[in-house]
């Protein structure tokens, strides 16, 4: 199942299985006090919550898959000490009952910019950029989970940074073709160590990596038809026994657009329920 959210001055989220058939699962919500909510990154814990990165309110929100919204963690644009979680624009969910943590993302260029939580004892960790005390985190995407292994998609600073269990591991990057600055929108593990970056900005791109960040085989290139990306902004994979059986879903266009491919660049098509790149009605 995928999990779209795009939003106008109501968020929407909707639900699909991954050959783009709309499931009942969906909702719709707003602010407290029935102002502008917004969907910038969400995740779906091990108790079927899903967590709501809301940059609109500055609030972390849980609903359950009817819509109910069951908690929250307040954030906000105060100032950037350790502990405070800031604008959120991303979440990850890790573990369950005491056990579980947040992986949250903030807003701008924060030395605190990214925060595990720890819900059953309200802990938080800040991570350092770069293992140091003073650089500050530019303008963070997506962030994704794999165990111990966290990584950071910084557009800012056109970087992918590693985390081993919240220590500062190592980062990447891309050769710029044309100058061009590389803007790591999303990624996505698999088991084997490589990665599935998704690339925005004029060098727009889906793209297949090594455990380092080497690329192995560009999956598609920007544009605007099918089988091809232009601000893609989310991923999620379905792992199959061999790369041709691995489906990759890539969310574009701030949620217009679906489109499926697997680990060999095959492109599967789009749903056909959503709105296309273009602002037209899909088919």
């Amino acid at each position: 199942m995928v999990y779209v959210g795009n939003e106008e001055r109501t968020a929407h989220l909707r639900s699909f299985d991954l050959d783009g058939r709309e499931l009942e699962a969906g909702f719709d919500f707003r602010a407290p006090g029935g102002g502008r909510a917004a969907v910038s990154g969400m995740d779906l814990d091990a108790d079927h919550r899903l967590w709501v990165a809301d940059a609109a309110t500055g609030i972390l929100r849980a609903f359950t898959l009817f819509g109910a919204e069951v908690a929250s963690v307040e954030g906000g644009e105060a100032g950037d000490r350790r502990g405070e979680l800031g604008v959120p624009v991303d979440v990850v969910s890790a573990g369950c009952d005491d056990g579980q943590e947040l992986l949250v993302a903030s807003r701008g260029v924060r030395r605190n910019a990214v925060h595990l939580l720890h819900l059953g004892s309200g802990a938080t960790r800040a991570l350092r950029s770069l293992g140091r005390p003073d650089e500050p985190f530019r303008r963070v995407r997506r962030l994704a989970r794999s165990g111990p292994w966290i990584w950071v998609c910084e557009t800012g600073a056109g970087r992918v940074q590693v985390f081993r269990e919240g220590e500062f591991h190592f980062c990447f990057s891309l050769p710029a073709a044309g100058g061009a600055p590389f803007e790591p929108r999303a990624l996505a593990p698999l088991a084997d160590g490589r990665l599935v970056l998704a690339v925005g900005g004029t060098r727009g791109a889906l793209l297949l990596v090594d455990a380092s960040g080497r690329l192995i085989r560009t999956l598609c290139s920007r544009g605007e038809g099918e089988g091809e990306v232009l601000e893609p902004n989310d991923l999620a994979l379905e792992t199959g026994r061999a790369d041709e059986r691995t489906r990759v879903v890539v969310i574009d266009s701030d949620g217009d657009r679906v489109q499926v491919f697997t680990l060999a660049g095959r492109c599967y098509g789009a749903f056909p329920s959503l709105r296309g790149p273009l602002g037209e009605p899909g088919p």
